[in-house]
C-alpha cells in the first residue's frame, strides 16, 4: 500500500500541534485563574453581622421622666472586616453607646434625623477600626430596630 503525501499534511500537522498547545495552555493556566478569581470574589463578598446585645441608652432630657433609646444594628463588611469588628467589639459598642446617649428626643423624631444618626454612628465606628486596625473596615452600618419609649 503506496501512501500518498501531499503538501497539506505537514500544515495539518503544524495545526494539530497549535491545538494540542493552546489546549495545554488552558488545562494549565485556568485553575490559577480559577484560584485567583475565588480569592477575588471572596474579598468582594460582603455579609451583614449583627451587633448584640442591642443598645439601650438613656436619652438626654429635660423632662422629669426618663426617655429610653434600644437600637439593634448590623454592619455590613467583608469576612475579615467582621473578624475585626468581632475583635474591637468592645470600644466599637463603647462608640456608638456614645453617640446614642447624646440624642435628644428632638434629635431622633424624623426619618431623616434618625438617618444623619446613622451616619453618625457609622463614621464613629469607622474612626474607631481606623484607629485600631489602620482600615476603616466597614461598608456600612444600618439600624435593624429603633424605639423610643
Amino acid at each position: 500500500m503506496h501512501m500518498i503525501h501531499s503538501a497539506a499534511a505537514p500544515a495539518v500537522k503544524h495545526y494539530a500541534n497549535l491545538l494540542v498547545l493552546i489546549f495545554l495552555s488552558f488545562a494549565l493556566f485556568s485553575p490559577l485563574y480559577a484560584a485567583e478569581e475565588d480569592e477575588e470574589s471572596e474579598a468582594d463578598d460582603t455579609i451583614y453581622y449583627e451587633l448584640s446585645p442591642p443598645f439601650i441608652v438613656n436619652l438626654q432630657t429635660d423632662e422629669r421622666r426618663m426617655r429610653f433609646l434600644q437600637v439593634r444594628l448590623q454592619v455590613l463588611g467583608t469576612p475579615s472586616a467582621i473578624e475585626q469588628v468581632k475583635t474591637h467589639n468592645a470600644p466599637l459598642r463603647d462608640v456608638i453607646i456614645t453617640s446614642l446617649s447624646a440624642q435628644t428626643r428632638e434629635t431622633i423624631n424624623t426619618p431623616r434625623k434618625k438617618k444623619d444618626l446613622q451616619n453618625k454612628v457609622q463614621d464613629a465606628a469607622e474612626e474607631v477600626l481606623e484607629e485600631l486596625t489602620g482600615n476603616k473596615q466597614i461598608e456600612g452600618l444600618y439600624f435593624t430596630n429603633f424605639v423610643v419609649q
